[in-house]
C-alpha cells in the first residue's frame, strides 16, 4: 500500500514539475482577476475559447458563467488542478456543460478553431508559445495574457484593475 500511495504522489507532483518546466506553474488566479478579463473583453456568445494551462479551469467556468453558449476548452499537463476542475464540473453538469477540461501539453494539440486563447506563461515559454499561436491560430483571434506582455509586441489593450496584474491582449495578426 505504501509504494502505491508513493506512486500516486510521484506522478501528481511529477506531473504539476512537468508543467513547471513546460511553461508556468499552477498559481491559481483570483477570482476579481478572472472577472476583470472576463467583463473586459468583449468576444462573441458563441465563441470558442481556450485556456492553455487552464489549471483547475476557473477562467473557462468564468467565461462559461458570462457567454453560456461559448465552447470552453482548457489544457493542462497537471493532474491535481485538473481534478480540482473537474469536481467543479461535476457539481455543476447543466451549468458547465459547455466546459472542457483536457489533460495534455497544449504545445502538441491543436486549437485552430480557438477565437480567443487565455494564458499565465513564465516569459522563458513565450518564443516557443508566440510559434505555437502564429502556427495554430487565424489572424483574427484574439489572445489574453495575465501579468507579462510579449517582448516587442504592442497590446491592443491593457485591461488594469486595482491591486490586480494586467490582462495584455493581442490579435494574433500582430503577433
Amino acid at each position: 500500500m505504501p509504494s502505491l500511495l508513493f506512486f500516486i504522489f510521484f506522478i501528481i507532483i511529477g506531473t504539476m514539475a512537468w508543467g513547471c518546466v513546460l511553461a508556468a506553474p499552477w498559481v491559481p488566479t483570483l477570482s476579481a482577476q478572472r472577472k476583470l478579463l472576463v467583463e473586459n473583453l468583449v468576444i462573441d456568445d458563441a465563441s470558442t475559447i481556450y485556456d492553455l494551462g487552464c489549471g483547475s479551469g476557473s477562467i473557462l467556468f468564468e467565461f462559461a458563467d458570462r457567454y453560456p453558449r461559448a465552447r470552453c476548452i482548457g489544457y493542462d499537463v497537471a493532474l491535481l488542478p485538473l481534478f480540482l476542475g473537474y469536481l467543479v464540473k461535476f457539481r455543476h453538469p447543466v451549468r458547465y456543460k459547455n466546459v472542457s477540461l483536457r489533460f495534455g501539453n497544449f504545445f502538441t494539440k491543436h486549437f485552430s478553431d480557438a477565437d480567443v486563447v487565455v494564458a499565465f506563461l513564465m516569459q522563458k515559454a513565450y518564443p516557443k508559445f508566440i510559434a505555437t499561436l502564429k502556427r495554430e491560430l487565424k489572424p483574427e483571434a484574439v489572445v489574453a495574457i495575465e501579468a507579462w506582455p510579449f517582448p516587442n509586441v504592442e497590446p491592443v489593450q491593457t485591461i488594469r484593475g486595482d491591486r490586480l496584474v494586467p490582462w495584455y491582449i493581442y490579435h494574433r495578426s500582430d503577433i
